[in-house]
C-alpha cells in the first residue's frame, strides 16, 4: 500500500505561506490616520488618510471613508478632509503658499476615494 506523503505537509505549508504572505502585506500598506480622531472632527464617514512625501516641496493625501455611506455628504466629507490635511501639514512644513490639487477621485461602491496633490509655491 503506497502512502501520501505530500497531504502530510499540506497543513504546514499552508500555514507557513499564510503566515509570508500576511507579513509582506503588512509592509507595503501606508500608515493611515484617522481624520476625526487627529482634527477633533464627528464627520459620519469617519475618514482616514494617509501622506505619501515626494519630494521637499510636494507631497500628496490619500483620503477614503472608514465607514460606509452611499449619499453626496460622502464626497463632500472625503474632500473636505483632504483639504483640511493639507491646510494642517502645510503649515506643520512652515509653507506660507502652497496648491492643492486633485489628481485622483474614485468610486469604489459605499467607499470614496480621493488622492490630492499638494505642491509648494
Amino acid at each position: 500500500m503506497k502512502t501520501i506523503t505530500g497531504l502530510r505537509w499540506t497543513p504546514w505549508w499552508l500555514s507557513i505561506s499564510a503566515t509570508v504572505a500576511l507579513l509582506l502585506s503588512g509592509c507595503a500598506t501606508s500608515k493611515e490616520h484617522s481624520f476625526n480622531a487627529d482634527f477633533g472632527e464627528k464627520l459620519p464617514t469617519r475618514p482616514t488618510y494617509a501622506i505619501q512625501d515626494k519630494d521637499a516641496n510636494h507631497y500628496t493625501i490619500t483620503v477614503h471613508q472608514g465607514s460606509p455611506s452611499y449619499g453626496a455628504e460622502r464626497v463632500i466629507n472625503v474632500k473636505e478632509a483632504a483639504s483640511t490635511v493639507a491646510k494642517a501639514e502645510s503649515k506643520r512644513r512652515g509653507w506660507e503658499k502652497w496648491q492643492l490639487d486633485y489628481i485622483q477621485e474614485r468610486d469604489l461602491g459605499w467607499m470614496h476615494i480621493v488622492i490630492a496633490e499638494v505642491k509648494r509655491q
